[in-house]
């Protein structure tokens, strides 16, 4: 008995001995200071949960795998962006940074080299993602795998730079999006940690920058300890905190600088009086917005010198940078600028399309080279940031629903194209994640990175972040003709024309009929009640005839992506969160075949109503019951993806009270699949008008109000 009880404790002290100890070396107490030591304790944390049987500990040299953080003093360790020296700009950190790994003895060290608190943050983050493979795609959702051993080769090096001195993202806030709510209310439930996990999100993933837009809806006494808090924490995070602000602008509820119709006290005092009280909190950047609203007049031509002393105030008292928010709406063909050589500039590009390609039919367009030629023309001699969209919402995307993967190539080639400008930043317009937009969002924050692995560079390609979550090269082979599939048939065939959802305006008549996102050179309204036989004819062998190629095509490629998915299921080649990762994607390129099969149906129906005869009647009720069978299929995949929405789904995908002009979250629209019903009432009961089955506030929306009051 005393033999076997001597035996279990030399097991037991084997199996001690055996286990794998981490430790995070810091001979400069980098854990004691802003950016680093969040970043410090929360590495310790997250390989914690990697390695679920080996100890991780802080300054224990003895450890079989050790991560040495550098020495380096505080000072003389920024830089400025070489831009016109008028502009206002804190110097920033260095977040550049290198591992290099060797074997020392028994142990394995890896040395990291960086030159500030930043670049320390940032080299964990990269050592955990790049090549531990632990995932930061979601605010909500890290993928964490599991490991028994250290996985890396003893010798290696990794060094990764930025490509921007500013990257980070702007939440679109006048969009019923998952932070709207707790950005602009204080007492909303979690609020504050819902907020903190996306700014441990950004930091996580290499950004340094942060924006929302603000609403006029806010109370301002309590909203301000708030936002104070939200900056504090922010720059704990290493993160720089911008606010977007209108000089008047009505639609959407935002805020507002100036009443237009209350001129006492004078426009330029009631700049002032906004401005003492926004920088009583501690502001990074302002964003300036220009417009009254989409294809409304430019405040500036009204009241050009209240923007102008608002530009003057924020650069020479406020001592911040403003950026003047673009559009790709044109006034008078021109893209408009700031009126002060000091302020800054964010060129603007819209939904899937990059700022070089031939073709992007948004807002009345044929492309949106013209953004591309004022970020040439203003990074010379200002402040230029890019800020393209990797959603769009209303009635393109996720609301359809729709995940359309050409935003990622777009996105990619973008990337590329402003980098080799040189412009200072890159600030991505995001409106929402589910559906597989965290996917988007995520890609874009690894590629404004430079990575270098022993020395050669990393290339990227528009799927390189969906292939390293899903490492499987048939996997990446189908992924890959998904994203050719959408570009042939939903961008160069032009198919968002009819994928996407009619907006109000698209449903007036001339001239109140304005373009916003892709929509058909024709009406439906003409369609049934003005198109001739030849007419009808070519729209039924053009758009309508390659909608069904696409949705035969789409469905049996996911098809093919479920089969794959099961057999590395069965491999155990793919196991746990990822496999619903993988599940989720495939649902929602599905819904996308399913949606051309509806749109397809409603057309014919559409066509087939035309003949007033008995048997074009009969024909339009066969193809809009078969179009109700395929909705009926959309919303069995629908009701099952919401169970995965990572937020509540009250807050997401129900009609609800919002600070925002919208009385629902962003993905109620989807909830329902209420465009595509609408699409089968409106050629039911030929109505084309924007009255009809209306699911805006349009009062509210175009904010007529704020004309007189905040």
């Amino acid at each position: 008995m005393v033999l076997l009880l001597c035996l279990c404790l030399l097991a037991i002290c084997q199996t001690a001995e055996a286990r794998l100890h981490i430790t995070l070396l810091d001979p400069a107490r980098l854990n004691s200071l802003a950016v680093s030591g969040p970043a410090i304790r929360d590495a310790q944390h997250l390989l914690t949960q990697a390695f679920p049987a080996a100890r991780v500990s802080l300054n224990q040299p003895g450890a079989d795998i050790v991560l040495q953080l550098p020495v380096f003093r505080l000072k003389n360790r920024t830089y400025t962006v070489a831009v016109n020296a008028l502009i206002p700009q804190p110097a920033l950190p260095d977040r550049s940074y290198a591992w290099r790994s060797k074997r020392q003895g028994r142990r394995l060290l890896l040395r990291l080299e960086a030159r500030s608190t930043a670049g320390v943050a940032c080299g964990l983050y990269g050592l955990l993602q790049e090549q531990l493979g632990i995932r930061f795609i979601h605010p909500r959702q890290t993928s964490i795998p599991h490991y028994t051993r250290w996985p890396l080769k003893p010798a290696f090096s990794f060094s990764a730079q930025p490509r921007f001195a500013y990257q980070g993202f702007h939440l679109h806030t006048l969009h019923p999006i998952e932070l709207t709510e707790q950005l602009h209310d204080p007492a909303y439930p979690n609020g504050f940690e819902d907020l903190t996990a996306y700014l441990d999100w950004l930091a996580r993933n290499g950004q340094n920058s942060f924006q929302f837009f603000l609403l006029r809806g806010i109370d301002r006494t309590t909203w301000l300890p708030h936002a104070r808090r939200i900056v504090a924490y922010a720059h704990q995070r290493g993160i720089a905190c911008g606010v977007e602000i209108s000089l008047a602008m009505l639609q959407q509820q935002a805020f507002q600088a100036l009443t237009l119709l209350r001129p006492i006290p004078g426009y330029s005092t009631q700049v002032e009086q906004t401005l003492a009280w926004l920088f009583q909190v501690p502001w990074d950047f302002i964003t300036l917005e220009a417009m009254m609203g989409e294809h409304l007049p430019l405040v500036s031509l009204l009241l050009p010198t209240a923007q102008r002393h608002l530009e003057q105030l924020v650069a020479h008292t406020y001592h911040r940078p403003l950026l003047y928010a673009t559009h790709v709406i044109r006034q008078n063909k021109a893209v408009r600028r700031p009126l002060c050589p000091e302020s800054g500039i964010l060129i603007h590009t819209v939904m899937c399309y990059s700022a070089s390609e031939a073709k992007a039919p948004v807002y009345g367009n044929c492309n949106q080279r013209f953004m591309l030629k004022a970020a040439q023309a203003e990074q010379q001699h200002r402040l230029t940031w890019y800020w393209p969209e990797s959603s769009y919402w209303v009635g393109f995307d996720s609301p359809v629903p729709l995940l359309l993967l050409p935003y990622l190539s777009s996105r990619l080639d973008d990337i590329n194209v402003m980098a080799q400008l040189g412009l200072a930043g890159h600030l991505t317009f995001s409106s929402g994640w589910e559906w597989g937009y965290w996917l988007i969002d995520w890609s874009i924050a690894r590629w404004s990175w430079r990575y270098r692995q022993n020395g050669r560079l990393r290339s990227d390609t528009a799927l390189s972040g969906l292939n390293d979550l899903l490492p499987d090269p048939a996997l990446g082979r189908l992924w890959q003709q998904a994203l050719q599939l959408q570009n042939q048939y939903l961008k160069d065939h032009e198919l968002l024309r009819f994928m996407a959802a009619a907006l109000p305006f698209a449903e007036l008549p001339e001239p109140f009929r304005l373009p916003f996102q892709p929509t058909p050179d024709f009406t439906y309204g003409w369609l049934l009640k003005r198109a001739d036989q030849a007419q009808a004819s070519a729209i039924a062998q053009g758009p309508v005839t390659r909608l069904e190629q696409y949705g035969v095509a789409m469905g049996q490629l996911t098809a093919q992506l479920r089969q794959r998915i099961r057999l590395l299921q069965q491999q155990h080649r793919l196991t746990g969160d990822r496999a619903g990762l993988a599940d989720e994607l495939v649902t929602a390129l599905q819904v996308t075949s399913l949606r051309a099969q509806h749109r397809s149906l409603t057309l014919r129906a559409l066509i087939a109503k035309r003949r007033s005869s008995c048997g074009g009647l009969a024909a339009c009720q066969h193809y809009l019951s078969r179009a109700q069978l395929v909705r009926a299929q959309a919303q069995v995949l629908v009701t099952r993806q919401e169970q995965r929405y990572r937020y509540p789904i009250n807050l997401l995908a129900r009609r609800r009270s919002s600070l925002t002009a919208y009385p629902f979250g962003y993905l109620y629209p989807a909830s329902r699949l209420f465009f595509w019903e609408r699409e089968e009432q409106q050629v039911q009961q030929g109505r084309f008008d924007p009255f009809f089955m209306n699911l805006w506030d349009v009062w509210r929306t175009l904010g007529l109000k704020s004309l007189f009051s905040h």
